[in-house]
């Protein structure tokens, strides 16, 4: 939110006589600066600089020489091979080379400053503390690892990394670059070669040859193809071969300076303004073996989510107070649609400012009501934090960022002149954690939301420098909603599903534009300069200004724009600078937010999510797509930036559904509420001034919204386990078709469709006026089944062709695998009382008649855990056999099973050997299911080890026969309901 919801009053349009009448704010005249104060000079980025000298043509290389072998590599200095070119910086004429095997799929290429000190490490080097760092594995040696390095010194230092004979990263050909303030390094690619990853951007999931990704942390919304919140230099690569058998390999480059990644048709460039090269290669082979090695051996495995963020969750920027929270709650309950968190924007700070609550709207009587009728039936409550301080009420103790001089650096937000709390200061931890623990006892949270963490400031420089007294209580920007402000922009078609109301919209757009043309005055903000670039000054950083531009996306692209100024000091012992440190503000800011939340919560997992992240953010943070927009193109980029993340190491991700920005209407948001069920993160967000978009205020979109969440929260012991399987070994939750079926070359690019862990296909429609969408259906030519979650008939399409499948508005088409067994729980209203619920088996059959599946269990919120049960499920040879291990209680009966594949109703049942008698069973095209197990057989719980096996001597542990034979699953069931 936040900054940008400058560009979501500047990029939309509200209502004026339409459908519904969008709520207005109403500001009094209070003090606010001038729009000036966020003027920065313009500069033109080097990929646009027809002028900018090319490194590769004017620098010399290295040489290396004193190479020696290690137990784990190789070490050697390395020398500039000529005069220094000191393009964009100054040459640093001395380096050294660490090569290492680090473990069997891994390898590390560090080239850094030979001296370094203390004091200049952190311009280098990133601390191990701060994001990880690996070493050599024990018992790691040459000849177990995958890959190998390989060098050449003629004309000038080259390596390349090879996995078998088949080389992955090569800078043959091509010169080192190591200044202060740049470097660059260049690979040769495959042609046509499939990239994904370096996250975050808004763009497809496979990576074009033809674009440059920046890396600036942004409080910018989502533009296409621009630097937005998160920093995550981690690319993916996968080639075919033979046709179509693939391999996979990662490349992590573990810099956090302002970078840019170029990817060209036969190479790409990496360059950063700083830092060093600290590479990482994966072996793979499959790419989620590679997603595995880089969260498992190198930034951490993500943070286990506590069960109840799983639930759906409801906030806005506009909700006035307390009792308009209440109302959201009961709409919700009225509409019998599930409700877990309500969440609140900036709307309940006193004037913005964080850790407190408007005694007018907001008071803390009145939330602790609330929130004890919230807590009563068992929902949740989640506040926005910004990352900046009230500057007049900080109490300057030590703790925040400061100027080059010493003094406190003062930007602005939206409470005014604010400061930054300065996280590479011990004590800062102790400040935030202190806010959160007040604050909590005046109004209990469940989770805290960290927003403007890029960090943003709406000036250039230390604006309140000498200004404080001026005090300013309004952004200096207009509001949403305020004269001129109006929002009339609405999704893709609504000009066709609403023809008056879009009309209505026009006319009042251009009447608003014509009013705002007739009284605009001349601007106060000075014209800004234009230059290309400084030039580089021995001896000397040039921390705002480098000679290197990035394509920044803010006007005039310069570092100082909508941010912390690069020279902004930190309070370490060497005075790290905001160049070193911009792109880890989010990152830290979210681990002080996890360690102050134990101090709340004592063994209660932390739940925050931040909006800027970094490699190795998935440790403690889950994140969302930020400022998104309602349209159909911001839906459908939701599922590349989903997948990016699943690279990144952040699972527990989702957007802002039905857009944030702008007006939704029914469509789209029928359509998205039901494609964001199957996200981990699950959230309807939007802006101030907008519609409304609860998913009660239209009756479509609630009848759409209530068939996904039965399936959703029917889902929830899948999605936990899901989870489980991410924090233990770095699997991912939703994951890309291509990596379930990697040797399928057709499936490279799609990224309209996916994956919910192995089992389910999901195949959303992205487009308005659809009742159809194209699905392809990977793996049949392998024998691969795939049933219709709502019918449970086998899908009946033709291998590598794309399919028309039925999708009338209100149902989101979602495909079961063959193969798979899905223990699912009967929802209920909130996760709470969906854990109450008996349990139920969805089982698809395979084309030998077999499937698997497998369930984690635990109390859902506690950090240690006192018990933990992990259950193995099986079916084959017409049996269900639970292997089950671990003594977590957990008493839910096994109510329903449902087998899909079987070809002819068994004649019995049996459990352990005993016919079952009185339960309900019914046979039809393929699909056979009991129910009521849960009234006579298994009330006290079937993963109970023991309540109602027989002893292991006498038949297998925890045995369901069910006799019959299995087919290849056909036919077309008319029953309804997957379990």
């Amino acid at each position: 939110m936040a900054g940008s919801k400058i560009l979501a009053a500047i990029a939309g349009f509200i209502v004026g006589s339409v459908a519904q009448t969008p709520t207005k704010p109403t500001y009094s005249a209070i003090l606010t600066l001038d729009s000036s104060i966020n003027a920065a000079p313009s500069l033109i980025p080097n990929i646009l600089d027809s002028t900018a000298p090319n490194a590769q043509d004017v620098c010399p290389g290295y040489k290396a020489s004193n190479v020696q072998t290690t137990d784990h590599g190789y070490v050697a200095d390395l020398t500039l091979a000529g005069v220094p070119c000191n393009v964009y910086g100054n040459d640093i004429l001395e380096l050294s080379l660490v090569v290492e095997y680090q473990s069997q799929s891994r390898l590390s290429v560090k080239i850094q400053p030979k001296y370094l000190a203390p004091a200049n490490t952190s311009q280098f080097l990133i601390p191990g503390y701060i994001t990880g760092l690996p070493g050599v594995e024990e018992g790691t040696n040459f000849s177990d690892n995958d890959l190998n390095f390989t060098w050449s010194n003629e004309p000038s230092f080259q390596f390349e990394i090879s996995r078998g004979s088949e080389v992955i990263f090569s800078t043959m050909g091509t010169v080192i670059v190591f200044e202060d303030q740049f470097l660059e390094l260049v690979t040769s690619m495959v042609p046509e070669y499939n990239v994904y990853g370096l996250a975050e951007h808004i763009s497809n999931f496979r990576l074009g040859n033809n674009l440059t990704r920046t890396f600036y942390a942004a409080d910018d919304g989502n533009p296409i193809d621009a630097n937005i919140y998160g920093t995550h230099p981690i690319y993916l690569e996968t080639r075919y071969h033979n046709g179509s058998d693939s391999l996979s390999h990662g490349v992590y480059a573990r810099n956090a300076h302002a970078q840019e990644w170029l990817l060209r048709a036969d190479n790409v460039t990496y360059r950063t303004i700083g830092g060093s090269f600290d590479l990482y290669f994966l072996s793979g082979p499959s790419a989620k073996d590679v997603i595995a090695q880089y969260q498992g051996g190198i930034v951490g495995l993500p943070a286990m989510q506590m069960y109840w963020v799983l639930g759906y969750h409801q906030c806005r920027w506009g909700y006035q107070n307390w009792t308009v929270m209440q109302e959201v709650v009961d709409g919700y309950a009225n509409a019998g649609i599930q409700l877990e968190a309500v969440w609140n924007d900036i709307d309940y700070m006193d004037q913005y400012r964080d850790f407190t609550n408007g005694e007018l709207n907001f008071p803390v009587s009145a939330g602790q009501d609330f929130l004890a009728r919230l807590h009563a039936a068992g929902q949740h409550y989640v506040p926005i934090v910004d990352s900046n301080i009230y500057a007049p009420g900080s109490d300057e103790s030590g703790v925040f960022i400061r100027n080059p001089d010493g003094t406190f650096y003062y930007g602005t937000n939206w409470p005014g002149f604010s400061v930054w709390p300065d996280f590479l200061n011990p004590a800062t931890q102790d400040f935030w954690t202190n806010e959160l623990t007040t604050w909590y006892k005046d109004i209990a949270y469940d989770g805290i939301w960290i927003d403007l963490s890029e960090a943003s400031s709406f000036c250039v420089g230390s604006c309140g420098t000498g200004n404080l007294v001026i005090d300013p209580a309004h952004p200096p920007f207009r509001l949403p909603g305020d004269p001129g402000m109006v929002d009339f922009t609405y999704p893709e078609a609504f000009n066709v599903t609403n023809i008056t109301e879009a009309a209505s919209a026009t006319l009042a757009s251009i009447a608003q534009a014509s009013s705002v043309s007739a009284t605009a005055t001349a601007s106060s903000t000075p014209p800004a300069s234009t230059f290309t670039r400084t030039v580089p000054t021995p001896g000397f950083r040039n921390l705002n200004f480098p000679s290197y531009v990035i394509n920044n996306f803010f006007e005039g692209h310069a570092l100082v724009k909508n941010s912390i100024a690069p020279n902004a000091t930190h309070s370490d012992a060497y005075n790290t600078t905001e160049y070193e440190m911009h792109n880890l503000f989010g990152h830290m800011i979210s681990n002080a937010t996890y360690h102050a939340l134990l101090e709340v919560f004592p063994n209660r997992r932390p739940f925050t999510i931040g909006r800027s992240q970094f490699a190795g953010s998935g440790n403690f943070t889950a994140h969302w797509g930020g400022d998104n927009y309602s349209k159909w193109g911001s839906m459908y980029f939701s599922i590349s930036q989903a997948l990016q993340f699943a690279i990144a190491g952040i699972p527990m991700f989702g957007v802002d559904t039905c857009g944030f920005s702008g007006n939704t209407d029914y469509e789209l948001c029928s359509r998205w509420m039901q494609l964001s069920a199957f996200f981990p993160f699950y959230r309807n967000h939007n802006v101030i001034s907008a519609l409304a978009q609860e998913a009660y205020v239209w009756s479509s979109v609630a009848d759409a919204t209530r068939t996904v969440m039965q399936i959703r929260y029917s889902l929830l012991p899948y999605f936990y386990t899901l989870f489980y399987h991410a924090h233990t070994a770095g699997e991912t939750v939703m994951r890309a078709v291509a990596w379930e079926f990697p040797n399928d070359r057709q499936l490279a690019g799609v990224d309209n469709q996916f994956m919910l862990g192995s089992c389910l296909l999901v195949t959303p429609v992205l487009v308005p006026q659809a009742e159809t969408v194209m699905t392809v259906f990977p793996g049949l030519a392998q024998g691969t089944i795939w049933y219709d979650w709502y019918t449970l008939a086998a899908v009946q399409a033709e291998p590598g062709v794309n399919t028309s499948v039925e999708a009338p508005l209100g149902r989101i088409p979602v495909f079961l695998r063959g193969g798979s067994i899905l223990p699912l729980q009967q929802p209920g209203n909130t996760t709470a009382t969906s854990r109450q619920n008996p349990f139920n088996l969805l089982i698809a059959l395979d084309g030998e008649g077999s499937a698997a599946g497998d369930l984690y269990l635990d109390d859902g919120e506690s950090l240690v855990q006192e018990a933990t049960k992990y259950v193995k499920i099986s079916y084959l040879d017409n049996a269900i056999t639970l292997n089950i291990t671990g003594s977590y209680d957990s008493p839910s009966p096994l109510g329903n099973i449902t087998v899909a594949g079987l070809n002819a109703q068994p004649p019995g049942i049996t459990l352990n050997g005993i016919a079952l008698k009185g339960v309900m069973t019914t046979f039809s095209e393929g699909v056979l299911r009991l129910t009521g197990l849960d009234t006579s057989f298994m009330a006290d719980g079937v993963f109970q080890q023991a309540s109602y096996m027989m002893p292991a001597s006498q038949i297998p542990d925890g045995q369901i026969q069910v006799p019959g034979e299995t087919q290849v699953a056909s036919g077309h069931s008319q029953a309804t309901g997957a379990a």
